[in-house]
């Protein structure tokens, strides 16, 4: 049996290499101008994001700007119309906080960019708190 990996696959990957190596170029280049990304939970942080500037902002409060995250990838998944990345989170707050959780994204992609993307954590009642902090920030 040959195993062809999807091309959405590969872009997810990358996509959270970028998210641990503070890749903000990256960011610009596969994001769509006009993309919608939901955070979930019921922080400050929590709801739409909508377009590159506050996507990219938001990124760069949860410490992609200056690498404070890391990422260890359990499964993604692609079909034409969805990619789903499971994982596992670190997270370091300006401030020397860390928390480390459980996530699922959810991505629409089309021609090589994100245009839809909703994150949901395995806690909330955990991570609220933590994107509270950053939210303020």
């Amino acid at each position: 049996m040959t195993s062809h990996e999807h091309p959405n696959v590969a872009l997810a990957r990358e996509g959270m290499e970028a998210s641990t190596t503070g890749d903000m170029q990256w960011f610009e280049a596969h994001l769509d101008d006009n993309v919608r990304w939901h955070v979930g939970g019921n922080s400050a942080a929590a709801g739409v994001l909508e377009g590159k500037p506050q996507v990219l902002a938001f990124f760069s409060a949860l410490g992609g700007a200056d690498g404070g995250s890391e990422l260890q990838l359990h499964d993604v998944m692609a079909t034409d119309d969805h990619t789903v990345v499971l994982g596992r989170a670190h997270l370091t707050a300006p401030d020397g906080d860390t928390i480390d959780y459980n996530f699922v994204n959810v991505f629409h992609i089309r021609d090589g960019k994100v245009t839809e993307a909703w994150g949901m954590t395995e806690n909330d009642a955990v991570t609220d708190a933590f994107f509270d902090k950053l939210a303020q920030r």
